[in-house]
């Protein structure tokens, strides 16, 4: 059989002796920078790559499915 969780006052007691270690909430501090620091890279990077509009061409483009006229 599968154990299920119940949040009763004995599993409440046990959440609350659960303490975090000094390297784990440090750990967890350089991974949030690690990400937010990845995040702003990749956003920089597209921004600064963005495609500059170009002029239509002769060729078959892809239009809007809807009728123009109704």
């Amino acid at each position: 059989m599968r154990k299920v969780i119940t949040f009763d006052k004995g599993s409440t007691r046990r959440l609350k002796q659960i303490r975090w270690k000094l390297i784990e909430i440090f750990t967890l501090a350089l991974l949030a920078i690690f990400m937010f620091a990845t995040s702003l890279f990749v956003l920089m990077w597209e921004l600064q790559h963005v495609h500059p509009y170009q002029e239509p061409t002769n060729g078959h483009q892809i239009k809007s499915a809807e009728p123009s006229e109704p």
